[in-house]
C-alpha cells in the first residue's frame, strides 16, 4: 500500500510555500465525466490509510479551468502540492496554496474583488487597526473613468487617470498581514469562506496557470461589469472598447496609426475615406464625450498637422434612439446642434453584424470604418454569471437594502455587479460612478461598525445591527461636448424637475466638478498640468508602441 504525504501549508502570511513535484507516472489521471466544479472533493485519511471523500462543494460556480471531459493531472493543477495514490480507481485532488483562514486573536480579514469605483471606495475607508485586507484583482490600479475619452486623443496622459490602488489604501503595501493579488477570481465557495484565484502572470511564473486559494472573514465582491454586445457578430474581434485604460491606449494607437497610413504614396480617395472614418457606436455619456474630443482633435490639431488628410477624416456617431437619453430635452438637443456643428455625422441605426472594415446595419446600409469604438453600455461579467448567488432584473448579483447577498453569511456586493433584488421593492440602479463611490462610502461605515462590535470575524455579525439601509439620490449628470461646451443636468431623475445647464460655464462646472473627484493630489496635478499643456501648445500626436 503506497503512502504519500499531501502538503498542508501553502502561501501562508510568511509567504513560504511548502511540496515537491511529483512526477507524472506517480499520479493516475482519471477522466472527468461529470464535472461540475473546479474545486476538487477533498479527500481524508483514516486509520487504515484508506481516502474517503467529502461530497463536491454546491455553491461553487465559476468559470472553469480546465474543459470537460479531458484528462487533468493533478501536479499540473498546482505543483506544490504533494499527493497519495491508493489504487488505480482512487485518487487524490490536489490542495490549494494560498492564506488559510484566519486564527482566534488574529484581526479578521475582509477579502476585496475588484478595483473599481466601488470597491476602492471601500479601501479607502476601511478601518486597518480593525480588519487585515487582502484586494484580488486584474488590474492593480483604479480608473478614473470620466477623463478616459480624454486620453484617446492626447488631451490627458495615460497616467493621469490611473490611480494606483496601494495609494488608495497603504495598508495593501505595508501592513504584515494585507496583500493585493494581482490575480481573477474564477470560484467561490461560501460555505468554507474561502475564493478561488488564477494569477495574471502572462508567462512569468515557471507553471501557469498558477492558482491559490484566500480564506475570508468578509467577503466584498466589486467586480464591476462587461461592455454589453448583444451577441452582434464580429464586436469582439473588431471594435474597440473604452473600459480601461489599455483601451484607451490601443484606440489611441490605432487612430495615429490610420492618420499615418493615408498620407502613404499610392492610397486611393476611397481607402483614404474609410481608414479615417472613426465610428462610434452608442449615443451615451461615454460616445458623446469621446465624439466630442475626436471633433476638437480634428478641428485643431489634425487641420495643422495632418493637412493631406484634414479632408478625408470623418466622425459618424450611431445610435438606436436617442443620444443622451437620460438628460433633459432641451440639453439633449443642445448636444446635437453642437455636435452637428462640429463636424459629427449623426446616424440613427441599429448595428447587424461587424465586419473587418465595415458594419451592417439592420436596415442592409453598409458603413465602412478605419476606427470602430463600442459604447453601448454594460452587463453582467461572465464571473458574476457564474456564481450560484441569488440574481437582481438583468443578471447582477442580487442584494437586499444592506448590500447583503441573502441566503449566504458574510458576503456583500455593490458597484456595477450588484442590484437590489425584486423583492426589496428598489429598482436595479444605473451603472454610474457615482453610484458605486457611494455605495463604497455606506459600506465601509457598516464594516467599521460591525467591527467595532467584534463582528469581524466570520458567522459573527448575525446579532449585530447593521444600522440604516442604503438609500440613493441622484446628484445630477455631465457631459462634455467638445470646444469648450458640456452639459450639466442637476435633476435627481428623468422626469423631475431642477436646474439644466449648457455652454461654456457648464464645460467650466464640468472640469472643475472632475479635478476635485481624482483621487490624489498627485494626479490632480497631473491633470490640471495637462490641460494646461494641451491648451498652450495643442495635444501630443506621437504613437508609442
Amino acid at each position: 500500500m503506497a503512502l504519500a504525504r499531501v502538503a498542508r501549508g501553502g502561501l501562508r502570511r510568511s509567504g513560504g510555500t511548502i511540496g515537491r513535484y511529483t512526477s507524472e507516472r506517480d499520479i493516475f489521471c482519471e477522466r472527468v465525466s461529470d464535472h461540475k466544479s473546479f474545486l476538487p472533493s477533498i479527500g481524508k485519511i483514516n486509520a487504515d490509510s484508506n481516502l474517503t471523500y467529502l461530497s463536491t462543494i454546491k455553491r461553487v460556480n465559476h468559470m472553469s479551468f480546465w474543459s470537460r471531459e479531458i484528462r487533468t493531472t493533478p501536479h499540473y493543477q498546482f505543483p506544490s502540492a504533494e499527493q497519495l495514490v491508493e489504487s488505480q480507481s482512487e485518487y487524490a485532488e490536489p490542495r490549494y496554496p494560498g492564506l488559510e483562514a484566519t486564527k482566534p486573536g488574529e484581526k479578521p480579514r475582509v477579502v476585496v474583488l475588484g478595483t473599481g469605483w466601488a470597491a476602492c471606495r471601500f479601501l479607502k475607508g476601511i478601518n486597518t487597526k480593525i480588519y487585515d485586507v487582502v484586494c484580488i484583482s486584474p488590474r492593480n490600479h483604479m480608473v478614473f473613468t470620466p477623463l478616459l475619452a480624454s486620453t484617446c486623443v492626447g488631451t490627458l496622459e495615460f497616467r493621469s487617470v490611473a490611480e494606483p490602488v496601494s495609494q488608495i489604501q497603504s495598508a495593501l503595501a505595508t501592513n504584515p498581514n494585507s496583500y493585493f493579488y494581482l490575480a481573477s477570481c474564477k470560484g467561490v465557495d461560501t460555505d468554507k469562506h474561502e475564493v478561488y484565484c488564477e494569477t495574471m502572470s502572462n508567462g512569468g511564473l515557471s507553471h501557469e496557470p498558477y492558482q491559490f486559494k484566500v480564506a475570508y472573514d468578509k467577503l466584498v465582491i466589486a467586480a464591476g461589469a462587461e461592455p454589453l454586445t448583444f451577441g452582434i457578430k464580429g464586436v469582439k474581434e473588431n471594435a474597440y472598447f473604452l473600459r480601461e485604460v489599455n483601451h484607451a491606449q490601443e484606440i489611441r494607437k490605432k487612430l495615429l496609426l490610420n492618420l499615418m497610413l493615408s498620407e502613404n504614396p499610392g492610397i486611393s480617395d476611397e481607402e483614404k475615406k474609410r481608414l479615417l472614418h472613426c465610428v462610434i457606436i452608442g449615443g451615451g455619456p461615454t460616445g458623446v464625450e469621446f465624439s466630442g474630443e475626436l471633433s476638437d482633435f480634428i478641428m485643431r490639431d489634425v487641420q495643422e498637422r495632418y493637412s493631406h488628410a484634414k479632408d478625408y477624416i470623418k466622425v459618424t456617431l450611431i445610435e438606436a434612439n436617442e443620444i443622451l437619453s437620460s438628460f433633459d430635452v432641451g440639453l439633449r438637443l443642445y448636444a446635437t446642434n453642437h455636435l452637428t456643428k462640429s463636424g459629427v455625422h449623426l446616424m440613427r441605426g441599429v448595428v447587424k453584424e461587424v465586419h473587418p472594415k465595415k458594419i451592417v446595419l439592420s436596415d442592409g446600409t453598409d458603413v465602412p470604418y478605419g476606427l470602430l469604438v463600442w459604447s453601448t453600455g454594460v452587463g453582467p461579467s461572465q464571473f458574476v454569471k457564474s456564481l450560484n448567488l441569488p440574481k437582481s432584473p438583468g443578471g447582477r448579483i442580487g442584494v437586499d437594502e444592506l448590500l447583503r447577498v441573502p441566503s449566504v453569511e458574510d458576503v456583500f456586493a455593490l458597484g456595477d455587479c450588484a442590484g437590489f433584488l425584486e423583492q426589496t421593492g428598489k429598482s436595479v440602479l444605473p451603472a454610474l460612478a457615482q453610484v458605486a463611490e457611494r455605495q463604497g462610502k455606506y459600506l465601509v461605515e457598516v464594516f467599521n461598525r460591525i467591527g467595532k462590535q467584534d463582528g469581524g470575524k466570520a458567522f459573527s455579525a448575525k446579532d449585530i445591527s447593521l444600522g440604516e439601509p442604503f438609500v440613493y439620490t441622484h446628484l445630477g449628470s455631465m457631459a462634455s461636448v467638445g470646444r469648450y461646451k458640456a452639459l450639466v443636468d442637476l435633476r435627481q431623475s428623468k422626469d423631475a424637475k431642477g436646474i439644466s445647464l449648457a455652454g461654456f460655464v457648464s464645460w467650466f462646472i464640468w472640469r472643475s466638478a472632475y479635478l476635485t473627484r481624482v483621487v490624489s493630489w498627485r494626479n490632480r496635478f497631473y491633470v490640471a498640468v495637462n490641460w494646461a499643456t494641451t491648451l498652450v501648445f495643442g495635444r501630443d500626436n506621437s504613437r508609442i508602441g
